[in-house]
Parts: structure tokens; sequence; C-alpha cells
């Protein structure tokens, strides 16, 4: 048989079909084979697992659908121990079986740095150098020397601590302090409307202290701003350097705080001399509708 007569024969077309259905039977296999593996048609919303713990995680993944794998722990001493600050990818995310989630956690123990030298510093510079190597002020106490708001002690659990002692990042440090020869009374700041995190940074760069804190409708503290104090901080008022300030928090979500402020702006508008009414009573940043 000729090779044109080959091309034209039955045989020829039989084996063509042939050779198509078992391509076709491959390809289809092939596919299905791949789907499964890349769980294609099982992907699932990933649940939210911030604020659990790392033992917590077993209840939400009794089936091993994810892995999960810590990439990051960051020390927080307002929440448990290995709880979830942050995952990747994010809650509600549509992932596969076998995903990889990857979490940041608190650590279990805190990271130390070393105690800066802030003797003859300035308040000021105190303050932000403390906060630079993640620690924190507890009380200022103020003494005779005539180099006033410079520091003459540095104090860790009631005892002097040395530069460059290692210490947990987040301890609090008492600083002592000179009180000057004169002018020793400061103003307070006006905190009307402010919320709780922003009390104790303004409170100590005025050279005071935060005193006792009340919660009249809430402890959320994501929602609580300043309601009053004492002593007030509505006009020009003096107390001496290192004084403590009584704090009352209320609502953010149940107290009008904008009306409550204009209200105070006029009572004091009309019982005082405008000189005399604290500057920052006026400031944008406050609260906004």
């Amino acid at each position: 048989m000729s090779l044109r007569h080959f091309f034209i024969s039955k045989v020829f077309f039989k084996n063509i079909l042939i050779a198509i259905a078992i391509i076709t039977v491959i390809l289809f296999t092939s596919l299905k084979t791949l789907d499964y593996f890349t769980l294609h048609s099982e992907s699932f919303s990933l649940p939210d697992y911030t604020n659990l713990t790392i033992n917590q995680l077993n209840d939400y993944n009794l089936n091993n659908e994810v892995e999960f794998i810590i990439i990051d722990s960051i020390f927080d001493d307002t929440k448990p121990k290995e709880a979830i600050i942050s995952q990747d990818p994010f809650p509600n995310a549509k992932v596969k079986r076998g995903r990889k989630v990857y979490l940041t956690v608190v650590a279990k123990m805190p990271e130390r740095v070393k105690m800066p030298n802030l003797i003859n510093l300035s308040l000021r510079q105190s303050l932000s150098l403390l906060e630079t190597y993640g620690l924190k002020v507890n009380n200022l106490s103020y003494v005779d020397d005539i180099a006033k708001n410079a520091v003459l002690q540095q104090l860790y659990n009631g005892g002097v601590i040395l530069p460059d002692t290692l210490i947990n990042k987040g301890s609090k440090i008492d600083l002592v302090l000179g009180r000057g020869t004169q002018n020793t009374q400061v103003k307070i700041p006006f905190l009307i409307g402010k919320k709780q995190a922003e009390i104790k940074k303004l409170l100590n760069l005025a050279s005071l202290n935060i005193g006792q804190q009340y919660f009249l409708d809430s402890e959320d503290t994501s929602i609580l701003r300043v309601y009053s104090t004492i002593p007030q901080s509505i006009t020009q008022q003096y107390v001496e350097m290192g004084s403590y300030i009584d704090i009352y928090y209320r609502s953010e979500k149940t107290f009008d705080f904008l009306e409550y402020i204009k209200s105070l702006e006029a009572d004091t508008l009309s019982t005082t001399d405008s000189t005399n009414i604290n500057n920052d009573y006026f400031e944008d940043d406050i609260i906004t509708e």
C-alpha cells in the first residue's frame, strides 16, 4: 500500500481517534490529579485568630486545615503570654487546606534592654530617651537643687539603677529631679476630652504625676476620655512640681464631650477674664465631631 493510500485508509483514521482519546484521558486525569493536590476546590474563609493563645488554636484547627508558623514575638504586658497579635493572611481571607498562616505573638519573657544614663539630662530629654529604650516613667519626685528639672537620680524598684544595667523592657523608672530656686509651681495642662493613653505623658511633661483614676461609666480604655480632674485643669491653675492629679473618665460612646467642652468654655468665659483661660482649651485636637 502506498503512503497516500495509508493516510486515507480506515486504519489510519482509527489510530488517530484512538490517539486523541488517549490524550484526552491523560489530560483529564492530569488536571483532576493537579486539582486534588492543590486543593483547588476546597478554599475556606480563614478565622480570626488574634487575641487567642497558641494553646487555643487547636480548637480552631481540629482537622489541621492550616499550618501555623510563628515568625515574630513582641512583649506586651497588657496581653496574655503567647496571645496572637497579628496573622498573615488576614482574617476572612480565602485560603486552601494546608495553607501556612504566619503569626506574631506576645513573647513569654520581655526583651532585655540596657538602662540609659539620664543623670543631668532634662526631664523632656529623659522622657524621650526612656521611650526610645522601651522603658516607662513611674513617678517624678522633686528635691531642692539649683538644676531645675534636671535628673539627679534614676531609681528602679526603690533603688538606684546604674547605666547599662540590663532590665526588662517595659520596666518603670522613678526619676528624682531638681526643683530649682524659684517658680517651683507649674500649670496643670488642659486634659478634658483627652484619651486615657495620652494623660500620663502630658502630666509628666508638665512635671506632674498621675494620681488616682476613676471610671464613671466604663472601663474600656479604648473609649475613655477625661471628664474631670482634681485639681481642675480648665483655667491656669498652678500646683507644686511633682504633684499628683486625680483623673475622672467617661465613655465617649455615652457622653457628648464636644458639647461638654463648649459648655465649659462658656462658663469659663462668663466668670474669668479671657487672658487667664488656659490656651490649650481651644486646641482643635481635643475632640472632633
